[in-house]
């Protein structure tokens, strides 16, 4: 069952799940579309509703004429692999027109920052490679993320004052750590340098504050410089759904859960169609205790959104917690090819032998022989360590690794206090040290 070709309108795709695929987004998106965009879809006649097709010239003139829906252009699938074409060719022009290792700012609270300034009008052709760089970003997919780099550099070669490019380039480094196997030290300092470059550029740029936040938290361990630019973020843009997003994700790590699902519901009121928000919303859910709900959740978000990791990956925490070994090892393996991560593929395999032969504590076993052989290869290998060891009720290694991943800076590292792995550690002396170590201490929040 594939998309046939059509001479005049080139291909003819035949199925929601085609005519989504074609945008790069879920098919409840482009449903959406149909009805309030006017999305070129036809129907076989006397066919029930679902009998769908669309041809692709036409959804190509579509986008042309409604550039705000979607994008410029439809982008080309490119390899997912983030090292390839990426690391050869969009790196040179990052140094060039970056300068990765840009000083620091003057100012670095949000107190100091100066008043909003005139924002800047870039040039035509630095603003289509900008809005193409939205696109890929919105994907969250390992392709449409490794186009948004590319994109957002050619938009700063062709304007390097452009800081609305900046942050779009912090943006997706930050994504691709999470979304691919880049790994953090790789990812992360490029995603500040773009931040503050932006910030620098226009301090009133709320993109640019959501990046640096994003980048304090999961990589710098830094919560209190990350709430500043979180809040700060939200100030300058209240309508803007990632500022909220990230938000409530950072509140969701220091347990603050009334105050996390007040920010991701604002960000699903101003932003109903992403698919991101609403699986970040199940996780909180989750941890808020809702999990019923956030099941639900996440397993119609499987459907509506196919190619979006974080849905299996998120049930793969859920059905961990609640000793479901099979589900945990079907969504750990799903979220591994969608990411395509050989690492985890590999520790689901091995789970799922393990489960086969001796169970749960086969399945742990199995799982600690394989991470351990790919320690340096994992994205927070310490931090994945300590999750398995405390499954397998070895406290005292638990704990070590966890010192570890906090020491190296990992970014799992900032989910330990929220973890359903370490719930047996909480009222251990060593682990609460290491809560407070972490700047992970529930706060008030505003």
């Amino acid at each position: 069952m594939g998309a046939e070709t059509a001479d005049s309108q080139g291909r003819r795709l035949k199925t929601w799940k085609e005519i989504a695929a074609f945008f790069g987004r879920d098919e409840r998106t482009v449903k959406r579309w149909e009805t309030t965009r006017g999305l070129p879809v036809r129907r076989v006649p006397r066919g029930v509703r679902s009998a769908v097709y669309a041809y692709e010239g036409e959804l190509r003139a579509w986008l042309e004429e409604d550039g705000e829906a979607a994008a410029p252009d439809v982008v080309p699938t490119r390899s997912p692999l983030w090292f390839k074409g990426l690391a050869l060719a969009a790196l040179p022009l990052l140094i060039l027109a970056l300068g990765l290792l840009v000083l620091r700012p003057p100012w670095r609270t949000t107190a100091d920052l100066p008043s909003p300034i005139a924002r800047h009008a870039s040039n035509a052709e630095a603003e289509k490679f900008y809005r193409a760089g939205l696109y890929g970003w919105q994907t969250r997919t390992p392709e449409g993320l490794t186009r948004a780099v590319d994109d957002f550099t050619q938009a700063i070669v062709r304007d390097p004052q452009y800081a609305k490019a900046y942050a779009g380039l912090a943006n997706c480094y930050n994504l691709l750590r999470e979304y691919t196997a880049m790994p953090p030290d790789y990812a992360f300092p490029r995603a500040k340098a773009a931040a503050e470059r932006a910030i620098a550029l226009d301090p009133s740029l709320p993109d640019a504050h959501a990046a640096l936040a994003f980048a304090d938290f999961y990589w710098s361990h830094d919560t209190g410089a990350a709430r500043r630019e979180f809040e700060r973020a939200v100030a300058l843009a209240p309508q803007d759904a990632t500022a909220h997003h990230w938000y409530a994700t950072f509140l969701m790590n220091l347990r603050d859960f009334p105050h996390a699902l007040a920010q991701i519901d604002k960000a699903e009121r101003l932003d109903p169609e992403s698919s991101s928000v609403l699986a970040d919303k199940g996780m909180i859910l989750f941890h808020a205790g809702k999990t019923d709900e956030a099941m639900t959740l996440l397993q119609e978000l499987e459907q509506t959104a196919p190619t979006l990791s974080s849905p299996h990956r998120y049930l793969a925490i859920i059905n961990r917690a609640r000793g479901d070994d099979a589900g945990f090892v079907r969504e750990l393996s799903l979220s591994a090819e969608r990411r395509q991560q050989s690492a985890d593929t590999d520790i689901a395999t091995a789970a799922a032998r393990g489960l086969t032969q001796a169970g749960h504590t086969g399945m742990l076993q199995a799982m600690l022989s394989v991470q351990r052989q790919r320690f340096s290869q994992l994205e927070s290998p310490n931090y994945a360590l300590a999750q398995t060891y405390a499954g397998l009720n070895d406290g005292a290694q638990a704990i070590g690794y966890l010192k570890l991943s906090l020491k190296r800076h990992e970014p799992d590292a900032v989910s330990l206090n929220i973890e359903p792995d370490f719930r047996a550690l909480r009222g251990l002396p060593a682990f609460q040290q290491l809560v407070r170590e972490a700047g992970l201490e529930q706060s008030p929040s505003p």
